[in-house]
């Protein structure tokens, strides 16, 4: 039997240990006091130690990868070769871009297919994206680094452990002179590939490899404040232009559009036709404008070859429309309102909280006017105007049933003037300067009379039954000539108080024959309609008692049952009239 030597079993990695003992003198040689080799030359002779170690941990992974296709073909195992393979071509990419000192990037590792629309999309958005990734560059390594270094601390704590437990189960090669049996060649072929794989050098070198990068890194002076200047500084002076530019080509372009519409309109082409056409035109002006302007500013980018702005500005674009795209038919019927095609429209009269107002005009906003209200201008959103209703102006009608200081009464009994009226509110100011408060809803339901601009005063008279034959004719007439003599100082001058007097037979009631007195009133005296109609009723009164007219009290009858007689009543009687 020939003496065991542990690597040459091992296919692929049979100079490794003499390469790595002649590395390991020359090292041992560098450390000694007194060693004439330059520092460069210790960098070149770590970086090849680097290489030989990286160069091993792919013959271990090769040898893992042909011990599993022996096995039989499983998923696990399939997906295990996958991972293996993986590891390999990051670590070839690792030896390529350490040995020839360039960042290169993975083009190994294959990425899945991308779909046509996907790859367009990103060939759009990869100006922005690079410029973004630019600009985060530098806390993005940081963390990057950072990330990597704990993932090498916890994978050598492994690989020390590791080492620590195939140690004690190593064998002193000087007892075992020969191999006995094919299940201890293979248990030791096996012990020789679990050192390799586990040996904690490789992990060390780069965990201190990411140290140093990190140290680096962070040990540059400019902070974030300064790195945010310099980028602002580096994109004006690459793209600021650029942006000017178009900024002043797509204003211009506007400015002098929107002045050749106004030269348009002075020839009145279209005054011939209706309004409507008229704001349709505008709309549409401003809509094929905007789409030129914008053509423009991005053939001005075009020409600068300035794709990350282009991009952006692409960008922007879709997202407005793929968020619009729900709100398409709100603004199709915001622009019919706009162009004044809609169910509401300019000059004509719609109710809005109740109270009836003018639209005066229809535009981004709508402004509404109700002349008898304090602060009676509104502008509202045109979206608000969607499902109203408006019609045409009627003329003379009124706006709101009052206006300040007209006098009204309420159906609660309220009497007084308006001192305020809002779309709000209406406060009233009642007899004695007390304020009472409605809102404008509330002070619509009560009816109100307004009594500023006349009224009349419609009052009920009763007399006793013993005028009877005279309550057609003279009665009436007496009334009327009499109150014309007691109330004359409202009748007279030019503009009397009480322009009209009537008095006639109204009803017959229970227990009186009643007169109905009207006197229509002007508006002027509004303010003394309780006072006036007191002495209207102290006239009434005096008149029944200079002609010794009897005025009945209210009389209750009481209906006996048949048969039944009271017994305090004479015979025969069938009913008994008291007095209340």
């Amino acid at each position: 039997m020939k003496s065991w030597k542990p690597f040459t079993n091992i296919s692929g990695i049979k100079f490794l240990p003499l390469a790595f003992s002649l590395l390991s003198i020359l090292t041992l040689f560098i450390a000694l006091p007194g060693s004439s080799v330059s520092e460069e030359t210790s960098e070149n002779l770590n970086l090849q130690r680097h290489l030989i170690l990286i160069a091993k941990k792919t013959i271990v992974l090769e040898k893992e990868i042909e011990i599993l296709r022996t096995k039989s073909e499983t998923k696990e195992n399939h997906q295990k070769i996958i991972d293996l393979q993986t590891q390999i071509d990051r670590l070839n990419l690792n030896f390529d871009s350490m040995a020839t000192n360039l960042s290169l990037e993975d083009s190994s590792l294959k990425k899945k297919e991308r779909s046509p629309w996907t790859k367009q999309l990103e060939e759009i958005t990869s100006p922005l994206l690079q410029a973004i990734r630019d600009l985060t560059e530098k806390p993005r390594k940081v963390d990057s680094l950072k990330k990597r270094i704990a993932n090498l601390e916890n994978t050598l704590a492994i690989h020390k452990e590791a080492t620590l437990n195939l140690k004690n189960l190593e064998t002193d090669q000087s007892e075992m002179k020969f191999l006995s049996t094919p299940e201890e060649k293979l248990y030791i072929s096996r012990l020789a590939l679990l050192e390799n794989k586990y040996h904690p050098e490789l992990t060390e070198l780069n965990l201190q490899e990411a140290r140093k990068n990190l140290e680096q890194i962070l040990s540059s002076d400019e902070s974030l404040l300064e790195s945010a200047k310099s980028q602002i500084k580096k994109f004006l002076k690459n793209r600021g232009k650029n942006l000017l530019v178009t900024l002043a080509a797509f204003c211009g372009l506007w400015w002098l559009l929107n002045r050749f519409r106004k030269w348009i309109l002075r020839f009145n082409l279209f005054s011939q036709l209706s309004p409507s056409f008229g704001k349709l035109f505008s709309a549409a002006y401003n809509i094929f404008i905007l789409i030129i302007c914008l053509l423009v500013g991005m053939a001005c980018l075009y020409f600068f070859n300035d794709w990350l702005l282009i991009s952006l500005i692409v960008m922007v674009l879709i997202l407005v429309a793929w968020t619009s795209r729900q709100y398409i038919p709100t603004f199709l019927q915001e622009i019919k309102l706009i162009v004044n095609l809609g169910t509401v429209r300019e000059g004509e009269r719609m109710i809005w909280s109740g109270v009836p107002w003018l639209i005066k005009d229809i535009g981004l906003n709508a402004t509404l006017v109700n002349e008898n209200l304090e602060g009676g201008e509104i502008r509202l959103p045109v979206r608000d105007l969607i499902d109203k209703h408006s019609r045409p102006v009627v003329k003379g009608e009124s706006w709101f049933p009052t206006k300040t200081k007209d006098w009204v009464i309420l159906n609660d009994g309220s009497y007084g003037w308006v001192k305020h009226q809002t779309l709000e509110q209406v406060i009233l100011n009642l007899k004695g300067d007390s304020l009472k408060y409605y809102s404008t809803a509330e002070f619509l339901n009560q009816s109100p009379l307004n009594i500023s601009a006349g009224f009349r005063y419609c009052i009920e008279f009763g007399l006793d039954y013993e005028v009877q034959s005279r309550i057609c004719d003279e009665i009436p007439k007496l009334f009327e000539n009499r109150l014309k003599n007691i109330l004359s100082k409202f009748f007279d001058g030019h503009s009397p108080d009480f322009n009209f007097l009537e008095v006639r037979f109204d009803n017959p009631g229970s227990s009186s024959l009643n007169l109905m007195i009207v006197i229509h009133a002007n508006g002027k005296c509004a303010d003394r309609h309780e006072e006036n109609r007191r002495e209207i009723q102290t006239a009434l009164v005096q008149i029944s008692n200079e002609n010794n007219l009897k005025i009945p009290f209210s009389q209750l009858t009481i209906n006996m049952a048949d048969g039944v007689q009271d017994p305090k009543s004479p015979p025969g009687t069938d009913s008994l009239r008291n007095s209340d």
